[in-house]
C-alpha cells in the first residue's frame, strides 16, 4: 500500500488525467497504444516532445473555504450524533487547510441559526478556490416544500438556491440529511458538486449515510484506488457501502440512497451503480457521467489543477467524447477509431499548453 506517496504537482496531474484516459480499456494498452503511436507518426511525435519540454504549468493553491451547517437535532438522541459529525468536519477542514465556518454547534444567537448561516455565506469570498458546503442532521419535504431544519426559521431548497447564486467559485455541497433529494435538484448546476443522502423524494427519514461519510474521511479502505489520498468520490462510495451493508447486516429494508451530481444535469446517479470509481449509467443528453470531477477532489489535499474554469469544462467534455468513442470501438474500423481518438487527444493536450 502506498500509503506515504507524495502528493502530485500540476504536471503529475496533467499526465495522470492524459494516460488515465489513453489507458482507460485494456485493450488500448500494449497493441492498441501502439496502433495509436503508428497511427500519429512523425509529427505527433514532435508535438508531444515539444509539449514535454514546455515550461511547468503550476496553478497557484487557491484558498479553500468550509462552511459546516449542523441542523436541529429534533430529538435528544440524534444531538450528540450530529455533534460528533460536525467536530469531524472541523478536523478535516483544519487537517485540509481549510477556512472553516459553522454553523449550529454554538448556542443560538438572536435570530436563530438562519441569521448566523445568511451572515456567513455573506462574508464568505464569492470566487477563487473551492468552497465546501457541509450539511449535517435534519432535512423535511410535505410534497411542496423541502427544508433544511434549523434552531428557528428553516432554510428551503428554493431559498438555499438564491443565497447561493452569487457564488462563481466551485461550490463542493455535501448535504448528509434526510429528505436532502429535492436539493440535489434545485442546487444542481455548473462547477457544482453534490453529494445526496437521498435519491428520491420519498426517502425522508433519518439517513446514517452523514455518519458513515465523517467516518470514510479518514478510513484507510476508502482509498480504493490506492493512490494514497481520499478522493470525494471513493469517500461517497465507501460510504454508501457501509450504510449498504448495515442495512443488508439488520435485515432492513434501504431507506437511503446516496446520489452523486456533478455534471450539472440535476438527475444524480446512485452510488451503488458506480463500478469501481466509473458511473455505471450514462446521461442521455450527452453530458459527462457523474463523478468524473469528484474523483479529482480530495479533502486532505487541495486539488492542483493548472485549468480554468472554462478549460474544465471544455476538457469533461473531451473525455465525453473520449468516453462516447470508446464505447463504439467495436462497431468501427480500427484506423477510423485512432484517428478520432488522435483527434480528440490533441485537442486535449492543447488545453494544457
Amino acid at each position: 500500500m502506498k500509503r506515504n506517496q507524495p502528493q502530485m504537482n500540476a504536471d503529475e496531474h496533467r499526465w495522470k488525467r492524459i494516460f488515465l484516459i489513453l489507458f482507460f480499456d485494456l485493450r488500448v494498452f500494449g497493441s492498441g497504444l501502439g496502433k495509436l503511436l503508428a497511427h500519429l507518426r512523425f509529427a505527433p511525435i514532435a508535438f508531444i516532445c515539444g509539449w514535454l519540454l514546455l515550461p511547468s504549468v503550476r496553478a497557484a493553491e487557491e484558498k479553500r473555504d468550509m462552511l459546516i451547517v449542523v441542523s436541529e437535532p429534533g430529538e435528544q438522541r440524534y444531538e450528540a450524533e450530529f455533534r460528533k459529525q460536525g467536530e469531524v468536519w472541523k478536523q478535516t477542514a483544519e487537517k485540509g487547510n481549510f477556512a472553516a465556518t459553522v454553523v449550529g454547534m454554538d448556542p443560538a444567537g438572536e435570530g436563530g441559526d438562519r441569521a448566523a448561516l445568511e451572515k456567513a455565506l455573506s462574508a464568505l469570498p464569492k470566487d477563487g478556490g473551492d468552497l465546501w458546503l457541509v450539511w449535517i442532521g435534519h432535512g423535511s419535504y410535505d410534497g411542496r416544500t423541502a427544508n433544511f431544519n434549523l434552531r428557528g426559521r428553516d432554510v428551503s431548497s428554493a431559498e438555499l438556491r438564491e443565497l447561493l447564486a452569487p457564488f462563481t467559485r466551485r461550490l463542493v455541497i455535501l448535504n448528509l440529511f434526510s429528505a436532502s433529494s429535492p436539493f440535489l435538484k434545485e442546487l444542481s448546476g455548473d462547477n457544482r458538486v453534490i453529494i445526496g443522502s437521498t435519491r428520491s423524494d420519498g426517502e425522508r427519514n433519518y439517513t446514517r449515510f452523514g455518519g458513515a461519510m465523517a467516518e470514510a474521511l479518514t478510513a484507510a479502505d476508502a482509498d480504493l484506488d490506492r493512490d494514497g489520498a481520499v478522493s470525494l468520490i471513493e469517500a461517497t462510495l465507501t460510504a454508501s457501502s457501509k450504510v449498504r451493508a448495515f442495512y443488508e447486516d439488520a435485515q432492513r429494508v434501504m431507506q437511503e440512497h446516496a446520489v452523486i451530481d456533478d455534471n450539472g444535469d440535476g438527475m444524480g446517479t446512485p452510488a451503488e451503480t458506480f463500478k469501481g470509481l466509473r458511473a455505471g449509467r450514462k446521461p442521455a443528453d450527452g453530458k459527462p457521467a457523474d463523478g468524473l470531477v469528484a474523483r479529482e477532489i480530495h479533502f486532505l489535499k487541495p486539488t492542483v489543477d493548472p485549468l480554468d474554469p472554462a478549460a474544465r469544462e471544455k476538457r469533461a467534455a473531451l473525455e465525453a467524447e473520449i468516453e462516447a468513442l470508446r464505447e463504439k470501438k467495436k462497431t468501427m474500423q480500427e484506423d477510423d477509431y485512432y484517428r478520432q481518438l488522435e483527434v480528440l487527444m490533441r485537442k486535449m493536450a492543447e488545453l494544457y499548453q
